[in-house]
């Protein structure tokens, strides 16, 4: 048994320098272990959070719970009667990745001409919610139903004051017009437009989509007089 051991010995290590060989070339080295996939990168925080009113509640008293200031918290919900909160509504409490829409300034020309326009649909669509109070919500403007990337029009002429990630609203354009109105654009996919670019009636600012709370492809369009929502289907023209 000995003997026939090592008669095949030297065969056995001839076989496994082979092997190797196939591998592994002798004159060159052999090939690294392939690296661990990198790990996946840490979502980012998002820039708000909710606050569901509760009697007695003021917005004194929310702006020292979250320590944010009482004028973000008024911008942010662009509440008109600060003083008087409803129980039951959401507000948004905004982080430091916050930050105000612009004020636009108009040349004489462009107010005289715009004053001459009436606003039209951003997006044409089935309306989901209406404008007020309903069981669950208050709802400051429409909500359009559309299929994602259906282009959003811009309602009247006016200049972006905002176009950026907007809280619970996601990807929002907000434009603004001669004559202190202004319109809000919100749960796109994608806006197409940037703070100070002049935008004409009917031009695309953004894409349909689903982004904040939306649950599914919708534009949610808001019209405000003086910073104060106001229903859009009273300005709207009939489509």
């Amino acid at each position: 048994m000995k003997k026939t051991f090592l008669l095949f010995a030297p065969c056995l290590a001839f076989l496994f320098l082979c092997a190797c060989a196939s591998q592994c070339p002798l004159n060159a080295p052999c090939p690294a272990a392939a690296p661990a996939p990198p790990a996946p990168a840490p979502k980012h925080a998002k820039p708000y959070r909710i606050h569901v009113v509760r009697k007695g509640d003021t917005l004194w008293h929310i702006s020292k719970m979250y320590q944010v200031s009482m004028r973000d918290l008024i911008a942010v919900n662009h509440l008109s009667n600060p003083s008087h909160l409803i129980a039951g509504s959401r507000l948004i409490i905004p982080s430091k990745a916050y930050t105000h829409p612009t004020k636009a300034s108009f040349s004489s020309e462009q107010a005289n001409r715009v004053r001459r326009e009436g606003f039209i649909w951003p997006v044409k669509g089935r309306i989901i919610t209406y404008f007020g109070k309903s069981k669950k919500k208050i709802s400051k403007g429409i909500v359009i139903q559309a299929p994602a990337g259906t282009p959003v029009k811009a309602a009247k002429s006016g200049k972006v004051v905002y176009s950026g990630w907007y809280g619970p609203f996601g990807h929002t354009v907000i434009i603004q017009h001669p004559g202190g109105y202004s319109t809000v654009y919100a749960h796109n996919q994608k806006n197409l437009v940037k703070v100070g670019q002049w935008v004409a009636q009917g031009q695309a600012i953004a894409r349909v989509g689903k982004t904040g709370h939306a649950s599914h492809p919708c534009l949610e369009f808001e019209i405000r007089r003086e910073n104060q929502a106001v229903d859009p289907l009273i300005y709207l023209r009939a489509q």
